[in-house]
């Protein structure tokens, strides 16, 4: 094991109106880590103003960009943070539709990491291993919080 980062926010940048699809691939394993679509604008009048955030932003040719997240929180309802370590070679595929005229094509990340030392990856390991050990060896009934109160109160 070694250090690196979990990847917690992936964000794509690309341009209107030529932007397909963006994805992100772990290149050493070809794992795919995020892959996006852009929402497309569908259009409103440009003088109608006032109405509802997100009414007031759905201009057509304009693209909205999801970002992909990743969180250890389980109640945040997302998938873990993925590991990357600093030598970790990324590949980025973008996809466009050149139908249209747009000079300057490019495309882009905005990704944010949290900072993984060694020991810490490894001490994460070894307690995940232990509790999911704990779990499955044990045959111990569960009780109730008032009653485990009431036995530290006895012991």
């Amino acid at each position: 094991d070694q250090a690196g980062v979990e990847l917690i926010y992936a964000g794509p940048h690309c341009h209107a109106p030529t932007c397909l699809s963006m994805e992100l691939y772990n290149d050493d394993t070809g794992e795919l880590l995020c892959s996006v679509e852009p929402l497309r604008g569908k259009g409103r009048d440009s003088n109608d103003y006032g109405k509802s955030a997100k009414e007031n932003y759905d201009e057509a040719g304009f693209l909205a960009i999801p970002p992909c997240l990743w969180s250890h929180n389980p109640d945040d309802g997302l998938l873990p943070p993925k590991f990357l370590s600093h030598n970790t070679t990324l590949l980025s595929i973008k996809r466009a539709n050149s139908t249209y005229l747009h000079t300057g094509e490019m495309a882009s990340w905005q990704m944010r990491g949290l900072f993984v030392r060694e020991n810490d990856r490894n001490n994460k390991q070894n307690s995940e291993k232990a509790t999911k050990e704990t779990a499955q060896e044990s045959r111990t009934p569960v009780v109730s919080a008032k009653r485990a109160h009431g036995m530290r109160r006895n012991l």
